[in-house]
């Protein structure tokens, strides 16, 4: 199952779809509270069966954003559309959505099927009918032995798996997940992570997860969708996000990436000269339009940078500098360089390329890469 929801998502891109319809669209969306703007006339659109990500900041407006398609928050200015829709006038329990919160809101006196099941009682649905559904869903979170147990006895992981278990009974079109995993220690989230990919996959509903934890994005996501301050600066998939943030602020929030101003003193093709302010020159690739003596940023990733004592040959670019500190991270040591320029650089380094030849603190070292290896941002 898990190879075919791989294949299904590398297939999927209804994004590059001129002919593919959102399934939940943002409309020139404002929210205010008060004097305060917490979205801003936001276009966004969605398809079905797409894991979305929100990524941002605490008050970047993303929870405020899932809040409104719940129903929980009152569109200030434009709409929310699903399947083509307006939510304007629909009333939280009446939308086809349902909403997993951080704190999994489990009912303390309940069991955990009586927990799961609460929201189809409420309904109405006979009490057959219900038990069959508790267990179905049991099963799916993998819990079919822990029925009868209290949330207290339960670990953190088991009551998150109860919680989805409860959002998903009712069988909703679109499911919110706001920071689900931010109670979890992080190999029990790295491995829920995974198994909601799966889960989503196996259902085939559209879910919307709102995170602050770039890894969590990147690693759940078809897409990921970047705000601040109530805008949307960027929505790509990952690998787009990642390899090529079209700002300053996307490539310093996604992952660790070295930033140093420079000025353009060439350009020809999509290729640009930059030097910095201590002299130092770099041949880069460049697909952003620049003009010579134009101020603009380049940035670059640790790992595609190499570290050596001796100076490479002239081929690529070449900085010098000295060792400042290091990380040991177990299969990957961290360097901080301390460049001629006065900026620091940190590289990447598997420990296995180290192990004959290692560097230590105060060493004179170069820094280097190629011209493909990094990028040019003038925003």
């Amino acid at each position: 199952m898990h190879d075919k929801a791989n294949s299904f998502r590398n297939q999927f891109q209804p994004w590059n779809d001129p002919a593919a319809k959102p399934f939940i669209e943002f409309r020139n969306v404002t929210k205010r509270y008060g004097d305060v703007v917490a979205v801003e006339n936001l276009d966004l659109a969605i398809y079905e069966r797409e894991f979305f990500a929100l990524l941002g900041p605490s008050g970047c407006g993303k929870t405020t954003l899932m809040r409104m398609l719940a129903g929980f928050e009152t569109v200030s200015d434009g709409d929310v559309l699903l399947a083509g829709e307006s939510l304007a006038q629909v009333p939280p329990y009446r939308r086809p959505v349902n909403m997993m919160f951080q704190s999994y809101a489990l009912f303390p006196h309940m069991s955990v099927a009586k927990n799961i099941g609460f929201g189809l009682k409420q309904e109405g649905m006979p009490q057959g009918e219900l038990d069959d559904r508790v267990a179905e869903m049991l099963s799916l979170v993998k819990m079919q032995d822990f029925g009868h147990r209290k949330p207290d006895q339960l670990s953190g992981g088991q009551r998150q798996r109860v919680a989805l278990a409860r959002s998903l009974a009712k069988q909703p079109r679109v499911l919110l997940l706001d920071e689900p995993l931010g109670a979890l220690d992080r190999k029990l989230r790295e491995e829920t992570q995974f198994e909601l990919v799966d889960l989503q996959e196996r259902l085939g509903i559209t879910f919307m997860i709102v995170t602050h934890d770039q890894e969590e994005a990147m690693t759940v996501a078809d897409r990921i969708a970047v705000m601040d301050k109530g805008k949307l600066v960027q929505t790509a998939p990952p690998v787009e996000i990642y390899e090529r943030p079209n700002s300053r602020y996307v490539a310093g929030f996604l992952g660790d990436i070295n930033q140093m101003e420079m000025r353009v003193t060439g350009v020809k093709a999509a290729a640009a000269t930059l030097e910095n302010a201590h002299g130092d020159t770099l041949q880069v690739e460049c697909s952003t339009s620049v003009s010579k003596g134009q101020d603009v940023t380049f940035a670059i990733r640790p790992q595609k940078m190499i570290i050596s004592r001796n100076k490479p040959k002239p081929n690529g670019n070449a900085l010098a500098g000295e060792i400042w500190d290091i990380a040991y991270l177990g299969d990957v040591t961290y360097y901080k360089v301390k460049l001629a320029s006065g900026d620091f650089a940190k590289v990447a380094v598997l420990n296995r390329e180290i192990e004959n030849n290692p560097l230590t603190w105060e060493d004179r070292v170069w820094v280097s890469f190629d011209k493909a290896a990094g990028l040019v941002l003038t925003s």
